[in-house]
């Protein structure tokens, strides 16, 4: 790997995870600025089922690319990724049915909010595809362009309606979903790929090894976590999900730096795989996870330093509720910042099959904590209880680190079975 190369591909991966997960910190200020507490806290039901949506599209779509095809030929590459896009444009059919479905038993805000998701749901799914298709082909520039297209466009869109008193949740997450849909048609164009949505159960079936365990591992931690959040809306309040739904947003710096990084890391560190030594594994684990901790503690840290007016100028009236959980957001973002480093040096080993050992007892945790902290504190107890969660599991990433990087390089000589496309 050349250093001048992989600094230009790390520099563009940041580039667009600013853009992408910048304009989405946009998107939330414009509409927490905009709307009542309650209407945010719709918005924040609905953004958390798309969490919840996307993280199973990458899980199963297009994670195969930056594991198993990031060594094939370019041919191979566009026929995967038209399999990859094809099966993400699927997912987000049915998911969008089963929104539309929720959003009209739910009612209220968060229905509208819902609704609206289902809509565009099959476009938001797409444009994230083409995203991971430019990073494992090595393009993390067409991907920066594509997100800067969709940056201009849903601003415009959002900003548009606010001028013009058209400020309800649906119309404004409808703008949002649409733009996304353009980008993903400009996704169509910078590849020259058509994606095949009829390869989508035979794409889930070759690489169901990989994706089985990525799949379950997402459903159990993140699903664990993001239920919590859509409880700790019903027993507590929607001004509670607001309230951490607003720390989430305020710490998105730190979250743009982590998911930049494991975008750049997963297909350098994948072609590599053969070739490194196990200090070597150690060291670029180390020293990504000390990088995005550090980074995001000095970041959070800066909003006790800065005037309460800055808070209340990004967030409104939201202000408030996320100020109280900041503090407690901040120490468990760095236990979950800590382990990016060896968890993505396990996946670029392929060690998926592993991995979800920990997330399963993390996902109990965050349930079990979330939940529980809501109840005994409100929404400053379930942020100390995600923390108590994230930090609890730290020690087992390092070790599981160790043993599966000997055991690469063990099995470094052995062939490899070219994956199916």
């Amino acid at each position: 790997m050349k250093a001048p190369a992989a600094l230009r591909r790390a520099s563009w991966n940041l580039v667009d995870q600013v853009i992408s997960s910048g304009t989405n910190a946009a998107l939330s200020f414009l509409i927490a600025r905009s709307v009542s507490s309650a209407d945010f806290g719709g918005f924040a039901v609905a953004f958390t089922v798309f969490s919840l949506v996307i993280g199973v599209s990458r899980a199963v779509s297009t994670s195969p690319l930056s594991v198993r095809f990031t060594t094939v030929s370019p041919e191979d590459f566009r026929r995967a990724a038209a399999s990859g896009v094809g099966t993400a444009f699927s997912l987000g059919v049915v998911g969008g049915m089963g929104c539309l479905v929720a959003g009209a038993l739910v009612g209220g805000a968060a229905g509208e909010a819902l609704v609206a998701l289902g809509v565009v749901l099959p476009g938001l799914l797409s444009q994230d595809a083409w995203r991971l298709v430019f990073f494992a082909e090595g393009r993390p520039r067409a991907a920066a362009v594509n997100d800067a297209m969709w940056a201009v466009t849903q601003l415009a869109a959002v900003g548009a309606l606010l001028l013009g008193g058209f400020d309800t949740i649906g119309l404004l997450l409808g703008a949002w979903g649409l733009a996304a849909a353009a980008a993903a048609l400009l996704g169509l164009r910078q590849s020259g790929v058509r994606p095949r949505p009829g390869t989508a159960l035979p794409w889930l079936r070759d690489h169901r090894s990989l994706t089985g365990y990525l799949l379950a591992e997402f459903v159990t931690l993140q699903g664990g976590q993001q239920t919590a959040m859509l409880i700790i809306a019903s027993v507590g309040s929607l001004e509670a999900i607001g309230a951490l739904r607003g720390a989430q947003v305020v710490l998105g710096p730190t979250t743009i730096l982590a998911v930049g990084m494991y975008s750049f890391a997963l297909p350098e560190f994948s072609r590599r795989r053969a070739t490194l030594t196990v200090p070597e594994w150690v060291r670029s684990a180390s020293a990504l996870s000390l990088f995005i901790t550090l980074s995001g503690v000095a970041w959070g840290v800066l909003f006790f330093v800065l005037p309460n007016a800055v808070g209340q100028a990004l967030l409104g009236d939201s202000w408030r509720g996320t100020e109280s959980v900041l503090f407690a957001s901040i120490v468990g973002q760095a236990g979950a910042a800590i382990v990016t480093g060896p968890s993505t040096m396990l996946y670029a080993m392929d060690r998926a099959r592993v991995t979800i050992r920990i997330h399963v007892v993390l996902a109990v945790l965050l349930f079990a904590c979330g939940v529980g902290g809501v109840l005994i504190g409100g929404a400053s107890g379930a942020a100390w209880g995600f923390a108590v969660a994230f930090w609890s599991v730290v020690p087992a990433w390092w070790v599981l680190l160790h043993r599966e990087a000997r055991r690469t390089v063990l099995q470094a000589a052995a062939p490899v079975d070219q994956p199916s496309t």
